[in-house]
């Protein structure tokens, strides 16, 4: 924990930076308001409810597109990590579709789907599977023959060598996977909501830039920036709670 907490030491000398060269005059734009006005506004945001129905619309859809993704990514990589014919089948068509920015796939979901939070929550799924997917598969078939072997001279079934062998052997590459994707979804969802939508931190961010409101822009970036950092973590301590062996 303590060496944890020494990475925190960086930002606040850069936080601290910040305060100092706007108020003593360093640094003098309107681009850049001091740290203690964005804070001002980020309390009185919070406080009408503004700033915080933006968080769980995003939230919401972030949620829903992240489970939905990453419950078909999970599925679809363990079959490919187990089974050979499926890895062999599947992976010309995940690598002809996985370099597709969703940039130019969101249009044609537009056809489909229209704008509204289907599209978003589509959008979000699309761009969680495949690192979840690609990860899961990857920590299936990285698990060692030895192990294996073992459950096989321990006489363990097939169903529970895949449980008490495969899953906990490559559960370090699928919680790669998830942390990956946490981050993805959250852009994902920024981006879809800047495009098509009036709700959320994308929309609240795309507004106060249109408005030239250069404070609560800073609000909804360093908003984002929390936001990340709490998913992330929130993933860290469960990957400690469900892999307490990797930490001994």
């Amino acid at each position: 924990m303590r060496t944890r907490a020494i990475g925190w030491i960086p930002v606040i000398l850069l936080l601290v930076l910040w305060q100092v060269s706007v108020k003593r005059g360093w640094i003098d734009t309107p681009e850049l308001p001091a740290l203690s006005d964005v804070l001002s506004a980020w309390r009185s945001q919070l406080s009408d409810g503004t700033l915080t129905t933006a968080i769980g619309e995003t939230l919401r859809v972030m949620g829903w597109g992240y489970l939905a993704g990453g419950a078909a990514g999970f599925v679809i990589g363990l079959l490919m990590g187990r089974f050979l014919l499926v890895f062999n089948l599947l992976e010309p068509l995940t690598e002809l579709i996985r370099p597709i920015p969703l940039t130019a796939i969101v249009p044609l979901l537009v056809l489909f789907l229209g704008i509204g939070d289907r599209l978003k929550i589509v959008a979000v799924a699309i761009a969680v599977f495949f690192p979840i997917m690609l990860n899961t598969a990857a920590g299936v078939r990285g698990v060692s023959t030895v192990a294996r072997d073992t459950g096989r001279t321990f006489r363990l079934s097939s169903w529970r060598e895949f449980v008490e062998i495969t899953i906990p052997g490559a559960s370090g590459a699928i919680f790669v996977g998830l942390r990956l994707a946490i981050a993805i979804a959250l852009i994902i969802t920024v981006f879809s909501e800047m495009t098509s939508g009036n709700t959320g931190l994308g929309y609240f961010v795309l507004l106060s830039q249109q408005q030239l409101d250069v404070v609560n822009l800073y609000v909804g970036v360093l908003t984002l920036a929390v936001i990340g950092y709490a998913l992330n973590l929130a993933l860290t301590l469960i990957e400690r709670l469900v892999r307490r062996w990797a930490y001994l």
